[in-house]
């Protein structure tokens, strides 16, 4: 930077006592402390919701590929014990891959971490169907329920076309509620941190 004056330029000099020059200081300070809370806060916001958008797609994808992980998991010579990794270990290291393929695949590389993972899901979704079994709203949990095990866990998968014939639905409503079902199944395969708040 030039400190230089230029023939034509004037340069402005203010005075202050040494505690308008304080106050004017604490003043920047708050200023500049404030912006930087607010710029970790909305970070850690967006990261938050990138994560929950991860788990949830996660969750999808367990769920589109429960058949095909349910069959390499019965394939799975060893017990569990002898598995240093649990199910919260596997979830944490699909958080960490962003192609789909590669989280199959990472999940598929061994039968007993596949049977460790299934093993997981299989009782989420059993305390899913308990929670809509108990809920305050059991019609329509109980149907939300139904409509993820159709679409995914039956043996016979049903399509949202079928879904909606069988459930008497638009199909806009079998994706509500389908998208309603994997929110409550990824809060409760990831955790509460899973969990989507509208």
């Amino acid at each position: 930077m030039n400190d230089q004056i230029m023939p034509d330029e004037k340069r402005v000099f203010v005075v202050m006592s040494q505690e308008q020059f304080q106050e004017v200081y604490e003043k920047a300070a708050q200023i500049g402390a404030a912006q930087a809370i607010e710029t970790f806060n909305s970070e850690r916001a967006e990261d938050r919701k990138r994560r929950r958008k991860r788990k949830l797609r996660n969750t999808e994808l367990l769920l589109r590929n429960y058949h095909m992980l349910k069959e390499n998991a019965e394939n799975s010579v060893f017990g569990r014990a002898q598995m240093g990794e649990s199910a919260a270990d596997i979830l944490e290291e699909m958080m960490s891959l962003y192609n789909d393929e590669i989280i199959v695949e990472s999940i598929k590389n061994s039968a007993t971490r596949t049977a460790i993972i299934m093993s997981h899901v299989d009782a989420m979704i059993s305390l899913y169907q308990v929670y809509c079994e108990k809920s305050e709203n059991r019609d329509i949990d109980i149907r939300r329920y139904n409509i993820i095990w159709d679409r995914y866990i039956a043996d016979a998968p049903m399509t949202v076309d079928a879904l909606a014939e069988k459930y008497h639905l638009a199909k806009q409503n079998v994706y509500a509620d389908l998208r309603v079902a994997t929110e409550r199944l990824t809060a409760l395969i990831f955790g509460v941190d899973g969990l989507s708040v509208h």
